[in-house]
């Protein structure tokens, strides 16, 4: 048992005597304590085989994606950078875009060549369809088709005429007309030719007749000849206007094949397309600058090294890319053009960076990120093409190749649900980094975090800290991590305190923050979050919950719980009572038995059995019926840190001997009664400490804690104050036995060699106690016995 003083309650932090504020230190470029998370990361790295993907687990605001981006924007730095990628026009299935990969910058300048080299194609064909050189061959065709067309015609009317008929040609068609006597023949003058002479003219007729239809047939013949010289013609002067352009798209692609292939293509099928520049129904322009645009998909031209990519709002499309849409007369249309991609693909070649929970709370983006890292490669798909929520015709781009390293960041829960529950989980990410809440307490840690509150300065654009502030912050790190001996890394909470504090300062005018500054700013920090705690206290304040802190009390305890809310945990003094009589039912925990307590709990009420059994039962058994409770107390109650206090109630109760209301006790025993160190140490002690400081501190208020938990102690200070004024005591204890001597002032007493403990100590009132209840329930038994016989 040891009363603490106050200098051993007291953060001694030394801040390097070099350092006099932040102005005078450099930023921090590595992060502290995560040597270990910085060596899986770089295996992690280092092995490029397939599934060595790695999965950072920690507890949020540990800066654990600061610190995944900045490590991997410095392994990424000098690496080469991954290629672009662009979807082009597939001239054979407008529906299955192509995709062509080139170096890097080559991908934005191929759009914006091609954008040039179109708008210059249209025109020179334009132009050269325009141009007298054309118009004179083009009316040469003309001058020669209708030659050859009169001549043939001249030759029909002279056979023609040779059997005596005339051709007349018009716009229905032709008509053959027989002579008579040199003039055409009237239906009148037929009808009076015998019928040699009627046969005669019919035969001739049925002869011109096939004269005419063997003209009919020369003349389709010579026009098809005609269309066939003018496109021939159209894609000479074509081909000849847009060579030219096409060269020197080819002179500056020549290195990639898939460009050269889409150049030659996309030739063959302007010439084969050249009708749109003679329609009045169609934009040519329009037309041909859509089809021949470039989508610029992955454009890697500004980036330095491999790609790094952070995704945290990781939904389906965001992550695997999407295929837009837009309204057209009332239905929806979409081309190559409108194909966009989504984080994956930006960091092909590179690093992704997703948060766990996103993934698999997004529908479909685990499913799928597991077939792309299985497979190698992403066929962009719209999300509801994916869930089956419509079955409309869309594009199929060409899938892409993928490479890219997967870093999953999530909490610790997360990482044992999905190698539980998840096969495929350990086959893709093999490697683990585990991120650390807290580093250990040492000069160099200490120096590490003062550069760190300069980096921040740096960043945020935040007032100088000075000494003074920076040693209440490296307190303020040793209070969150709630170990003497460590500095906490939860550094989103201490980069909170760090604006907080800046902007308390310049709230003051002050030039720089100083201690007090970071002081206001924590207290501002908990006030905003204590609501429920201060409703709590008010219940105390108006005995709404009673818990006395002054007197003596037979068979009631001050016990010490922790309420832990999303924001806040806070200690509530809780009165432990426990009654014990004649009986053989042993220790009831009322709790237990209205199944308002958890697994840990109820394993600690058996250890206090076989504890009370061990010392106090081996002349005879222990005959008593004995009820704990902890009153007001209506949820669940888990945990063993109400063991001491649990003994000390009820050897009180068995003993007669009251228990002082002024201290509280929390720890864990074993069967030997050794106290065992439990956790919440500071808000338990901060909990009762304004519960005292609120009903008046008399001087001999404090509370009991195990031995091992001093490294815990990690006080606000006005706890600390408080004992330095001797108004509030910490005691520690490694024995059962030291707490009963402080809460029931006499001494316990050890056994002798027959078990028996010295007269006048405490356990021997028990010991007595409790034989003379074993006599009487022995007594009850006889008699209930006898009555029976």
């Amino acid at each position: 048992m040891r009363k603490l003083e106050w200098k051993e309650l007291d953060l001694q932090v030394k801040v390097p005597r070099k350092i006099g504020g932040t102005e005078e230190l450099v930023e921090l470029k590595e992060f502290v304590g995560q040597e270990r998370a910085m060596e899986a990361l770089k295996t992690g790295l280092t092995i490029s085989s397939k599934g060595y993907n790695i999965f950072v687990s920690g507890l949020t605001n540990t800066g654990r994606r600061t610190f995944v981006r900045s490590f991997l924007e410095k392994e990424a730095k000098g690496r080469p950078s991954p290629n672009d990628w662009v979807y082009v026009y597939n001239f054979q299935d407008p529906r299955q875009p192509n995709v062509i990969t080139v170096e890097a910058g080559l991908g934005k300048m191929f759009k914006k060549e091609m954008k040039s080299a179109v708008e210059l194609i249209v025109s020179a064909v334009s132009e050269a369809f325009q141009s007298d050189e054309y118009q004179k061959k083009l009316s040469g065709l003309q001058n020669e088709q209708n030659s050859t067309k009169k001549k043939i015609l001249e030759e029909l009317v002279e056979k023609a005429k040779e059997k005596d008929y005339t051709v007349q040609i018009n716009q229905t068609g032709v008509a053959t007309i027989p002579n008579w006597n040199g003039k055409p023949l009237s239906r009148e003058v037929y009808e009076e030719l015998s019928d040699e002479e009627k046969e005669n003219i019919n035969k001739r007729g049925e002869e011109v007749r096939e004269l005419v239809n063997e003209y009919v047939f020369q003349m389709r013949k010579i026009d098809k000849e005609y269309i066939e010289k003018m496109k021939e013609l159209n894609k000479y002067v074509a081909s000849f206007a847009i060579e030219g352009h096409l060269e020197e798209l080819r002179k500056k692609f020549e290195q990639s094949k898939d460009v050269l292939d889409f150049l030659d293509r996309m030739k063959t099928d302007i010439l084969d397309n050249l009708d749109y520049f003679f329609s009045k129904e169609h934009d040519e322009a329009a037309i041909f600058k859509r089809r021949y645009s470039v989508n610029l998909f992955v454009d890697n031209s500004e980036t330095e090294g491999r790609p790094v990519v952070e995704e945290m709002n990781s939904t389906y499309s965001n992550v695997f890319g999407r295929i837009e849409y837009i309204a057209k007369m009332g239905t929806l249309d979409t081309d190559h053009t409108m194909i966009r991609a989504g984080s994956l693909v930006r960091a092909n070649g590179g690093y992704l960076i997703l948060d766990a929970r996103t993934v698999l709370s997004e529908p479909y983006v685990w499913f799928t990120l597991k077939q792309v890292l299985f497979s190698g490669s992403l066929a962009i798909e719209n999300f509801e093409h994916r869930a089956g929520f419509l079955s409309t015709v869309s594009l199929k781009p060409a899938p892409i190749p993928i490479d890219v390293k997967i870093i999953l960041i999530g909490e610790p829960w997360i990482y044992s649900l999905l190698s539980s529950l998840e096969p495929d989980f350990k086959k893709l990410f093999k490697i683990k980094a585990e991120f650390d809440w807290e580093t250990r307490n040492t000069p160099e840690s200490v120096e590490s975090l003062c550069r760190y509150v300069c980096t921040a300065v740096q960043e945020d654009s935040l007032l100088h800290f000075d000494r003074s502030a920076l040693r209440t912050v490296i307190q303020k790190a040793v209070k969150l991590s709630g170990n003497r001996g460590k500095l906490s890394t939860r550094f989103g909470r201490l980069r909170d305190l760090l604006i907080e504090s800046s902007a308390t300062a310049t709230g003051e005018k002050k030039p720089r923050v100083s201690s007090g500054h970071v002081k206001k700013a924590w207290e501002a920090m908990k006030r905003r979050v204590s609501l429920y705690r201060d409703k709590v206290e008010e219940m105390f304040e108006e005995a709404s919950i009673i818990v006395d802190t002054e007197g003596e009390k037979t068979g009631e305890v001050n016990a010490l719980t922790v309420v832990t809310l999303e924001d806040i945990s806070f200690g509530v003094p809780v009165k432990l009572t426990a009654k014990v009589v004649p009986g053989s039912k042993g220790i009831t925990d009322i709790h237990r038995e209205a199944e308002l307590s958890g697994k840990i709990h109820n394993k600690a009420s058996l250890v206090i059995q076989g504890f009370l059994n061990f010392r106090y039962a081996k002349g005879f058994p222990i005959s008593v019926t004995a009820f704990v409770n902890f009153e007001q107390v209506y949820n669940i109650i888990e945990g063993d840190s109400a063991s001491v206090a649990e003994i000390a109630a009820l050897l009180s109760s068995i003993s007669g001997v009251p228990i002082k209301q002024g201290i509280a006790v929390t720890g864990s025993v074993n069967q030997s009664g050794v106290v065992q160190p439990v956790g919440g140490i500071p808000e338990k002690i901060e909990g009762f400490f304004r519960l005292c400081q609120m009903k008046g501190l008399t001087g001999d208020q404090g509370v009991i804690i195990p031995a091992s938990n001093y490294r815990n102690l990690v006080l606000e200070d006005e706890v600390v104050d408080a004992v330095k004024r001797e108004r509030f005591h910490i005691w520690t204890v490694e024995h059962v036995d030291e707490a009963l001597e402080l809460m029931m002032g006499i001494e316990p007493g050890k056994p002798d060699d027959k078990d028996e403990f010295p007269g006048g100590s405490l356990n021997r009132m028990v010991q007595d106690r409790l034989r003379e209840l074993y006599k009487m329930s022995q007594k009850a038994e006889n008699q209930k016995s006898q009555s029976a016989n």
